[in-house]
């Protein structure tokens, strides 16, 4: 009796390149840098699954599960491997589900699935783990209502606790942008109403900022207070010296925090340079990626306005609260992306994908017509 397993090959050599990620992050890039608080979350004692207080906190709820599993023996190979998988496993659902593969390279692909840090950061037991899983769950959960279907599961309410717990300051636009989506698709049928639409929520959050703009530079003022560790040598000065100099500074430091290390960085520590390479990659793959958007809106003047101002909320949004977590430290900077990563990574293959499709529906109406 013969039994024939299909193995899709390209999942195999993902699995295979997780896998090699978690030895890497383990035996070399531990020894070059610090793991953030894996080893914390990992010796933590086994009581910790007995405080509440995990319910509310992300910080003990990674000690209570991190303490599971540590019982392994410490932070190794084995106590980290079943946070690689929830990684493969999470990133293989979301892709399968909308059948990105059909419409995009798989070498591509497989190369924006496979970014170094990207990877490093969600091998192991860490925060940004679980904002990966919240990130493509959230992330599904936008792309269904761009494709009109408003549900929510299980699973959405699920990582909308998980955002809460970990990255509440996240929420505010991306339900801004699922109601932005659910209300053009639902009610509002012309482009100029939508436009219209579209700037009154970009107004509406800019003069939020401009009410709390006291607030916001107070916070800023003791920001780099949690930077400023003289053992540190990756810690840039002061750029929020007098008031309003966050927004001032924002344009550029919402990229920089974003890019992470600078050029001289990147030069001064082979973990820089990595990091710097993946984010030069990352920025093509986003041109790539979101080269039909750009071509139509600079060479044909048309434009997904749902699309435009959904992500112009969602990207604006937290990047810019992602700004005062990373423009002071690249280590930070890099580490915290990854908590969003994904969910852009995700908005951009949506945006390769329907692009596809419509060029595809336009060779077909082409030969019809030419029948």
């Amino acid at each position: 009796m013969n039994f024939h397993i299909r193995v899709d090959r390209f999942w195999l050599y993902y699995f295979v390149i997780r896998i090699l990620y978690l030895i890497f992050t383990i035996f070399i890039y531990a020894r070059l840098t610090t793991l953030g608080d894996t080893d914390r979350y990992l010796t933590a004692p086994l009581s910790s699954i007995a405080d509440f207080k995990l319910l509310i906190s992300s910080t003990q709820m990674m000690d209570a599960v991190g303490s599971i599993f540590g019982t392994l023996g410490g932070s190794n190979i084995l106590t980290n491997l079943p946070f690689t998988l929830l990684s493969f496993f999470t990133i293989k659902w979301v892709i399968d589900k909308y059948h990105f593969r059909d419409y995009i390279d798989n070498r591509l692909l497989l190369i924006v699935l496979s970014l170094p840090n990207f990877c490093v950061w969600t091998s192991v037991c860490s925060k940004e783990t679980v904002g990966l899983v919240f990130s493509a769950i959230l992330g599904s959960l936008i792309i269904d209502f761009l494709n009109r279907d408003y549900s929510f599961k299980k699973k959405d309410y699920f990582a909308i606790y998980l955002c809460l717990i970990f990255k509440p300051q996240y929420l505010p636009f991306i339900a801004q942008g699922l109601v932005m989506i659910y209300i053009m698709n639902k009610y509002l049928k012309s482009v100029n109403s939508k436009v219209i639409f579209g700037c009154f929520v970009v107004f509406c959050n800019l003069a939020v900022l401009y009410l709390i703009s006291d607030l916001i530079n107070k916070y800023a003022g003791m920001m780099y207070m949690h930077f400023d560790d003289p053992n540190a040598n990756s810690t840039r000065d002061n750029i929020w010296i007098n008031d309003n100099d966050f927004f001032y500074e924002a344009p550029r430091g919402m990229f920089v925090a974003f890019f992470g290390p600078t050029f001289n960085e990147m030069l001064r520590s082979p973990v820089h340079l990595i990091a710097g390479m993946e984010s030069v990659i990352i920025l093509v793959l986003f041109l790539l990626l979101g080269s039909q958007l750009i071509y139509r809106l600079i060479f044909r003047y048309r434009l997904n306005v749902t699309v435009f101002f959904s992500y112009f909320i969602i990207i604006t949004g937290i990047s810019l609260l992602h700004y005062p977590f990373g423009i002071f430290n690249p280590g930070s900077a890099i580490r915290y992306r990854t908590n969003f990563l994904f969910l852009f990574i995700l908005l951009f293959l949506y945006l390769c994908k329907e692009y596809a499709l419509l060029k595809m529906k336009q060779k077909t109406s082409l030969a019809i017509n030419n029948d």
